[in-house]
């Protein structure tokens, strides 16, 4: 058998890593409302102590945490895509991030106090979109600087 090559085996570690960010999604995603709720009390306990407690905070705070988990994930899923195919696709992290968005908002209309909000959606969606823009600036800043290392080491 042939032993994987380096960049196959950081796209395993890519998929396993956006395999573990859906996990994580889905578990919380299971829980039923009011376990949420206390699962994310204390982070807003920190946020009402810095700006004051109101529901717009709670309501931001909650928003928040969609676009942030789905940013991550898109940011994992692209780099995943990137050492498969060698090339940025930053339109198939989106896609995909996105499904599965949709996919986890489906699956809450069976949890206990939960709902399929197209407005979660909207927001996952979003946070695919910048995760996925995110490792496409990192990606086009690593060939800059190595562009720039090429030329200087030719004089």
């Amino acid at each position: 058998m042939k032993k994987p090559s380096k960049k196959q085996l950081t796209a395993i570690i890519f998929w396993v890593l956006t395999a573990v960010c859906f996990g994580i999604i889905f578990y919380f995603s299971a829980c039923p409302a009011d376990e949420s709720s206390m699962q994310s009390d204390w982070i807003l306990k920190i946020i009402y102590s810095i700006f004051g407690e109101s529901k717009a905070t709670a309501f931001i705070v909650r928003k928040l945490a969609h676009f942030l988990e789905y940013t991550g994930t898109s940011l994992i899923m692209s780099a995943a895509f990137y050492f498969t195919f060698d090339k940025n696709r930053i339109y198939l992290p989106i896609i995909f991030t996105s499904l599965y968005a949709a996919t986890d908002e489906f699956h809450q209309r069976f949890v206990a106090g939960r709902s399929c909000e197209l407005r979660d959606w909207a927001i996952d969606t979003l946070g695919a979109v910048l995760g996925a823009l995110i490792f496409t600036a990192i990606v086009y800043i690593i060939k800059k600087i190595k562009a720039h290392d090429m030329r200087r080491d030719k004089k």
